[in-house]
């Protein structure tokens, strides 16, 4: 929920539609990450302007280099017609002093599928000003999130099903491996798969080890488990060197969030290889205890693209650890209905 400024807004339920009259919708156009900003040009130049493109043109933190949350363009009200109405993200910001009650509304699938469509109303441009000042994280939240279930759904359509068996056998756990990742290395407890590409690489790894304590689960053990465990599996290309987290120019950001109704810790940041070799890039990891076996397993993406934008491809690797399902998920008892035992 969007929270009370010192202002009431009016943040409407999420509607899906699928056109007026069950037609079938067009595919959305444009791509991943991109938002088309419905704003008038007065408005667009003013303080709440500014404040909206400083919301979305913010850098993305855990870059090795900037690159925006989106990529944001402008139309005016007017020229908002048939040929922009299937954009993917499109965001409306109505400034009309009838809008007494500043008022947001989210939706999807208005004119295309999949899309995404918010709506901002406030009646002067000091109010809007603040609006997104307050509250424009969590509009922003909303179009990265559908942004990351549709790339979970895109990929439930190329998904490596030998390589998916392979993590369950080993690990008791489910989780969405895309075709592209086909190289395998693994251990008793560590699986490591990328496509082990020269110019876009991506790599997912999936480690465990026994569950004691909640300490297990905060920043500076995370830290310290994945340079241990990365420095034992993934090496350099010069002997001698091995993979680890960038500490001194970049802080990894850790986060305490609900997966599936169940604590999970986000971490996400910068590795590099020590010790020779110029490698590095962004991680992004999900580290949560295996109820069923009494363990921790951590799943985790990272990439490598030197000379290329980053933010994409790290993207879809968090969709795709955002897919894990642990063993007490998958092991889930069914209701079951108890009848009394009738009297004699």
């Amino acid at each position: 929920m969007i929270k009370k400024i010192l202002f009431p807004i009016l943040l409407l339920s999420v509607l899906v539609s699928c056109g007026n009259s069950g037609v079938v919708l067009p595919s959305a156009t444009g791509t991943r990450y991109e938002l088309l900003i419905v704003m008038d040009d007065a408005d667009w130049k003013a303080p709440s302007g500014r404040a909206v493109v400083a919301l979305f043109n913010q850098d993305m933190p855990t870059l090795p280099q900037p690159e925006p949350m989106m990529d944001i363009s402008q139309v005016k009200k007017t020229e908002f017609g048939d040929l922009f109405k299937p954009s993917r993200n499109i965001l409306f910001v109505e400034i009309d002093p009838r809008f007494e009650q500043p008022k947001i509304t989210l939706s999807q699938n208005t004119w295309s599928r999949p899309q995404t469509v918010v709506r901002v109303r406030a009646a002067n441009d000091s109010i809007m000003e603040q609006v997104f000042k307050k509250d424009g994280q969590q509009i922003l939240d909303f179009f990265l999130d559908t942004e990351r279930e549709r790339g979970i759904l895109l990929g439930k359509e190329y998904l490596s099903q030998k390589i998916m068996s392979q993590v369950e056998a080993q690990f008791g756990i489910r989780i969405d491996i895309p075709t592209e990742l086909s190289k395998v290395q693994k251990t008793d407890d560590f699986f490591w798969v990328t496509n082990d590409h020269a110019r876009i690489r991506k790599d997912l790894v999936i480690y465990s080890y026994p569950y004691t304590d909640k300490r297990m689960l905060t920043k500076e053990f995370l830290i310290a488990r994945r340079d241990s465990v990365m420095k034992a599996n993934i090496p350099g290309e010069f002997e001698g060197s091995y993979m680890g987290t960038e500490l001194k120019h970049h802080d990894p950001i850790f986060r305490a969030i609900n997966i599936n109704d169940t604590y999970c810790a986000e971490l996400s940041g910068l590795w590099r290889i020590y010790n020779g070799g110029s490698m590095g890039g962004p991680f992004y990891s999900h580290t949560r205890v295996d109820e069923v076996n009494k363990r921790v397993i951590t799943v985790e993406g990272f990439v490598f693209a030197p000379g290329s934008k980053k933010r994409n491809h790290i993207r879809q690797m968090e969709a795709i650890v955002y897919t894990t399902l642990l063993p007490q998920e998958l092991n889930v008892l069914e209701e079951v209905s108890v009848v009394a035992e009738k009297k004699q």
